[in-house]
């Protein structure tokens, strides 16, 4: 992608994005973050548990909002005023006292840090009363946070700082956690490209939502992973690509790294016609971004 190619790409998403805001106020938030006030969603003592009995509290949790999740999509009305939805508030405070060591190996901190993620993002959608798009509050991912140890942590906290170990954001190209931060102790020890076919920022065009366990991680995050593929990338004169492939490039390892992995996953008709389009260095295209929430 050229310099105005990317230019053009960029004010697109922009407008995209400002659209859906709520007012112009909410998009001065997100370009000026010190004006945003930032939500905690889980303040609270919280009850002091063993590690494994906390992870299976968050777990529980998780698991019970299976029954308003249909196809991949959230049933927000019905979620909001669920028993469910009141367990998950009272087991949320809890995550104050998690600590590294708790999740040892890199398949206990995926699988946590994505669930994390997912819930966290559903749970924001209800706090800030969004009706149509997370991008009525463009400052989102940056204000709802839940304390997780010792420190608060956001969407692009959790994306960005954990699980991609520190990695730039895509749209500010800055890190999102301090150098000094003791978040980066939960960071596993390699960034795994699959987490963004699981992450689910609460749009049509994420992926749906799953639910994630440490010890089925690399099964499901390869069902994923095909899944998201073989819905979202489509072949003609160009490569039709989820935007996550434009926004985090460097984590499959430029665009070698995301024909090897769209390849990998791909079905057998359209793993003929990828071929076919990388023998000839067709063009990569994104696929523009529909912000609207993924609602049932």
């Amino acid at each position: 992608m050229g310099v105005f190619d990317d230019w053009k790409a960029k004010t697109r998403d922009a407008v995209d994005i400002a659209k859906h805001a709520r007012n112009p106020a909410e998009v001065v938030k997100a370009l000026i973050p010190a004006m945003a006030k930032i939500r905690i969603l889980n303040e609270g003592d919280g009850l002091r548990q063993s590690a494994p009995a906390l992870i299976a509290s968050m777990r529980s949790s998780r698991n019970a909002l299976k029954g308003h999740i249909i196809d991949g999509a959230v049933d927000y009305r019905a979620l909001r005023e669920s028993r469910e939805f009141a367990e998950l508030e009272a087991a949320a405070p809890a995550l104050q006292h998690l600590r590294p060591e708790d999740l040892p190996t890199d398949a206990d901190r995926n699988a946590f840090f994505i669930n994390l993620y997912n819930v966290l993002a559903i749970h924001g959608v209800i706090a800030l009363g969004i009706e149509s798009s997370v991008m009525e509050v463009p400052s989102f991912f940056n204000v709802v946070r839940y304390n997780v140890g010792d420190e608060a942590l956001s969407l692009d906290q959790i994306e960005n700082g954990i699980l991609r170990r520190n990695a730039p954001h895509p749209a500010t190209a800055k890190k999102t956690l301090a150098d000094d931060a003791q978040a980066h102790a939960f960071a596993p020890g390699r960034v795994d490209p699959r987490i963004h076919c699981a992450l689910v920022c609460v749009a049509n065009s994420c992926p749906p939502v799953g639910i994630y366990d440490a010890e089925q991680l690399d099964t499901q995050l390869d069902m994923a992973s095909a899944n998201f593929v073989n819905n979202e990338v489509r072949v003609d004169e160009a490569v039709h690509l989820p935007m996550i492939f434009r926004y985090y490039p460097q984590d499959w390892g430029g665009r070698a790294g995301i024909e090897e992995f769209v390849l990998r996953y791909a079905d057998d008709e359209l793993a003929a016609a990828l071929k076919g389009a990388f023998s000839r260095s067709a063009a990569f295209e994104y696929n523009r971004y529909d912000w609207s929430l993924n609602v049932v």
